[in-house]
């Protein structure tokens, strides 16, 4: 036969069993949480320079990435634009050029840290491709049309 246990005294035992452990247990220093003495820096935008049209236009045209990401680039106004329907909102973002292949980023209002855009650009002018470098790594897509 097996024996029983009236429940108040299975929970006083697990009750007394916690108790114990809890005062026989190493006390836990409390962490000091460090505090910022100084403000975090403000995102430094670089020096963008005026492109020709003409070279914006190579970079014009619809790209893909992994997971099926795609974003359309387009020239209007002289400017580079990027949009992506992954995004939200879903509004056109201007490319800043800081170099013939090189672009930046910046996402307004969001106080974060810009996009660095690196085109992968052939002997002979052809636009493969970009890479991102994004807070959440590097992201390289492939020109599909």
């Amino acid at each position: 036969m097996i024996p029983k246990f009236h429940p108040a005294v299975f929970l006083g035992a697990v009750i007394l069993l916690c108790a114990t452990w809890l005062w026989a247990r190493p006390p836990v220093t409390a962490v000091a949480t460090p505090t910022r003495s100084t403000p975090r820096p403000a995102v430094v935008e670089p020096a963008s320079i005026e492109l020709d049209a003409a070279i914006l236009e190579r970079y014009a045209g619809k790209y893909e990435g992994r997971g099926g990401f795609t974003i359309d680039l387009r020239v209007k106004d002289g400017k580079l634009l990027a949009q992506s329907a992954g995004t939200i909102p879903s509004i056109p973002y201007e490319l800043h050029a800081t170099s013939e292949t090189r672009f930046f980023l910046k996402i307004p209002g969001a106080g974060l840290p810009g996009v660095d855009v690196e085109f992968d650009v052939a002997r002979d002018g052809a636009v493969r491709g970009f890479a991102a470098s994004t807070e959440y790594g590097l992201i390289e897509v492939k020109r599909v049309r």
